[in-house]
């Protein structure tokens, strides 16, 4: 790995004025760095800026001094470096020298670097016309989008549906045959693209489809009643929304490790989905503007956009305010809960998910994911005396109808009260 790079004063990404020493003397002036030479010290100080460890820093100099060095072979200046020749020098690289694979993935960071102070030239980008399929793809897309005003996870999964629907209708030109479009069609498609997934996937993707050729239809590009033909997938009714136990919950938030920032971190987004029941992308979406310390609340952006004002228990306070006295983030990051190794920006929906997971297992409980802590929300506060309304409030469900499932789950303790039939007094 070599020595490691010494740095004085905080090495933390909001202390950009951190002093820092020239790269060791066997890094840069034993291998030629080429036109890279020239930005070496503005390079150590923005990767000392964006919280990388040491050996990392090592790592991604290296780097930085393979791709000067093939510059210098090209005889390629600064100025004349954009991301289409890095990609070119990459896969020749990988090519010739498979062992240099790991190696050259450490150029991401050096990119970045580049780019974000001006240095890589952008790629130009062609703005072809888009096939007919790709167009009408994205009119249908749209149409979710701003007419039904459906959510991204709700277009995904549309687009997967859609587009290998329009490619059984497309010719080598991009034309659409629309009139090959029957009810036999649609159900063929539909078996062969549901064969292996389970029960809600099939009724999800049926109903995709319904609405495919609902559109189509108003479009008048098929004959009216196609959808209707559309079969619907055999439905398997699933047990009643399973919550953790109070022990269960227990064992989660024991399993954290509160000592690192990172487990401050994972604390705050258990509890979060624990007492809220909030979804994994209302988390990863919070940001320090949605929360109101004054009137203690957390503002999140549900399902199709709605936007909720939850209240903010006072255990979820506190494990929001031990973690974000510890909060690293990039400058500008207005993100809550942020990546633990750099770049520092905002947790995604996975990231999200992988705290649960993790945890999850090293508790014991196999087979938790984040939504269980969404039905146990729902079922404490209906333990506690609350009622649908309140659950659908808490939710964020657009309808009642939505939160009556949870109603099953009310009456389970109410069973050994009712009389066995016959045996009325």
């Amino acid at each position: 790995m070599g020595d490691p790079i010494h740095i004085e004063g905080s090495a933390g990404p909001g202390n950009t004025n951190a002093v820092v020493d020239v790269w060791p003397e066997k890094i840069w002036p034993r291998l030629q760095a080429g036109p890279l030479a020239a930005v070496r010290e503005e390079l150590s100080g923005w990767l000392v800026a964006q919280g990388y460890a040491p050996s990392t820093q090592y790592n991604l100099a290296r780097a930085a001094v393979r791709l000067g060095t093939w510059m210098l072979a090209k005889n390629l200046r600064l100025e004349d470096l954009d991301q289409a020749r890095v990609l070119f020098m990459v896969r020749d690289d990988n090519e010739r020298n498979p062992k240099h694979s790991s190696a050259n993935e450490n150029l991401s960071a050096v990119l970045r670097f580049l780019k974000e102070t001006g240095r890589l030239r952008p790629v130009r980008v062609i703005h072809a016309q888009p096939r007919p399929a790709e167009a009408c793809l994205a009119n249908w897309l749209r149409f979710l989008k701003v007419e039904q005003g459906q959510g991204a996870s709700w277009i995904d999964k549309a687009r997967r549906v859609g587009e290998p629907f329009l490619e059984l209708i497309e010719e080598p030109s991009g034309e659409l045959h629309w009139e090959r479009v029957n009810v036999a069609m649609a159900n063929e498609f539909l078996h062969r693209t549901v064969s292996g997934y389970s029960p809600s996937t099939a009724q999800c993707t049926a109903a995709l489809l319904r609405c495919l050729l609902t559109w189509a239809a108003a479009n008048g590009r098929v004959t009216d009643g196609i959808a209707f033909g559309v079969l619907s997938p055999r439905r398997i009714h699933s047990g009643l929304p399973k919550g953790l136990s109070a022990s269960e919950v227990a064992a989660l938030k024991g399993a954290v490790d509160l000592a690192s920032p990172t487990g401050r971190r994972d604390m705050a987004v258990i509890v979060m989905l624990a007492r809220l029941g909030v979804r994994v992308g209302e988390v990863a979406g919070l940001t320090l503007d949605d929360v109101n310390w004054r009137d203690p609340s957390l503002r999140v952006v549900g399902k199709g956009g709605r936007v909720l004002i939850l209240p903010m228990p006072v255990d979820v306070g506190e494990a929001l305010v031990d973690y974000l006295r510890v909060r690293r983030a990039q400058p500008g990051e207005r993100g809550v809960f942020i990546r633990s190794m750099p770049p520092f920006r905002a947790l995604n929906r996975v990231g999200v998910t992988e705290i649960m997971f993790k945890h999850a297992r090293m508790a014991g409980l196999e087979g938790v994911n984040a939504h269980r802590l969404r039905h146990t929300a729902a079922t404490q506060i209906l333990a506690g005396g609350g009622n649908l309304r309140q659950v659908q409030e808490l939710l964020g469900h657009a309808s009642l109808a939505s939160s009556m499932t949870y109603a099953r789950v009310d009456m389970i303790p109410l069973r050994p009260l009712a009389p066995s039939w016959g045996k009325l007094p």
